[in-house]
C-alpha cells in the first residue's frame, strides 16, 4: 500500500489555484470550516491521543513515540483571528492530515499489513458511527430523494446552474476541498465526483509532513478511502462510494449510486 514515488516539488502550492472572495469567503468556505472542526479537530483527531499512541507505547518505546509525538504537535499551523474560514479549514485539516500520517507510518512498522488495516479502518469507522450519525445519515439520505417523472435518464452532465450550487454546498467539501460532479443519473442512483486536488495531499505544507519526499498516502488510503467504503458500502439500498486515488498524483476519482429514488407525480 506503500509508494517509493517521490511526489511533486510542491504540494502546497496547488492550494493556491482556487481564489477569489468567494472561495475564502463565501458559504462553502464557512461550510468546510465548521464541519471540519466538529468532525475533524474535535472528534477525529481524538483517535490518535486516545487509540493510535497507547497502541503504540505498548507496542515499542514509549519515550521515544511521546517526544515524537510532542514534536509532531509543535508542527501545528495556529488559527488566527484574523484567517478566512477557507485559511481555518486548511490549517485544521493539515494539522489532522499531518499527525495521522504520522502515527500511520508508525504503526506499520509494528504489524502485519492485515493487522494494521483492521486497526486503522476499524477505528475510524468505530469512532465515526459513534460520534457523527448525523452526517452518515444525511449522505445516506440521497436515496430517499424523489425523482421527477420527466427526469431524464442516463448519465447527464450538470447544469451550470447545478454546478454553482455544488461548489457552494458540497456536504462533502471540506473532506475533498473543490471537486466537480462530473456525471449525474438521479433515475438509476449514480454520480461521479472528480478531484482535482485532493485537500489530503494539498493542506498541509509539504516541508512540515512525517515524509516530505512523498504524499501523505497512507492517510489517503486508510482514512479516507479505507473507512468511507466501508461506511458508505451502499448496505439497505444507501450510499455506496468508491475512491479511485491517482497517486502520487494528488486528484482522485469517487463514484457513488445509491438505490434507484421513487418517482414523484
Amino acid at each position: 500500500m506503500t509508494s517509493d514515488t517521490t511526489a511533486p516539488e510542491d504540494f502546497s502550492a496547488a492550494s493556491a489555484k482556487p481564489g477569489g472572495l468567494l472561495y475564502h469567503y463565501g458559504p462553502q468556505a464557512w461550510i468546510d470550516w465548521f464541519m471540519t472542526h466538529q468532525m475533524i479537530v474535535k472528534k477525529g483527531g481524538l483517535l490518535i491521543p486516545y487509540t493510535f499512541l497507547p497502541i503504540l507505547r505498548m507496542t515499542t518505546d514509549a519515550e521515544r513515540i511521546d517526544r515524537e509525538w510532542a514534536e509532531m504537535k509543535s508542527r501545528r499551523e495556529s488559527v488566527r483571528w484574523f484567517d478566512s474560514p477557507r485559511e481555518r479549514w486548511r490549517k485544521g485539516y493539515g494539522n489532522f492530515v499531518r499527525e495521522i500520517e504520522w502515527a500511520l507510518l508508525e504503526l506499520q512498522k509494528h504489524f502485519t499489513p492485515a493487522q494494521y488495516e483492521d486497526i486503522v479502518v476499524g477505528t475510524s469507522v468505530a469512532v465515526a458511527h459513534e460520534s457523527s450519525q448525523g452526517f452518515l445519515k444525511m449522505m445516506n439520505s440521497m436515496s430517499e430523494t424523489k425523482v421527477p417523472k420527466n427526469a431524464p435518464s442516463g448519465p447527464q452532465k450538470p447544469s451550470g446552474f447545478q454546478k454553482l450550487l455544488f461548489d457552494m454546498f458540497n456536504p462533502a467539501g471540506f473532506l475533498t476541498g473543490p471537486a466537480e460532479i462530473t456525471e449525474f443519473d438521479a433515475a438509476s442512483g449514480s454520480a461521479v465526483m472528480e478531484v482535482p486536488d485532493c485537500a489530503w495531499h494539498i493542506c498541509a505544507k509539504q516541508e512540515s509532513l512525517p515524509n516530505p519526499n512523498a504524499l501523505p498516502e497512507q492517510g489517503c488510503l486508510l482514512i479516507c478511502k479505507g473507512a468511507f467504503e466501508a461506511l458508505f458500502d451502499g448496505s439497505e439500498g444507501g450510499l455506496k462510494m468508491e475512491f479511485d486515488p491517482h497517486l502520487p498524483e494528488t486528484s482522485c476519482s469517487v463514484r457513488m449510486s445509491w438505490k434507484a429514488p421513487q418517482i414523484s407525480n
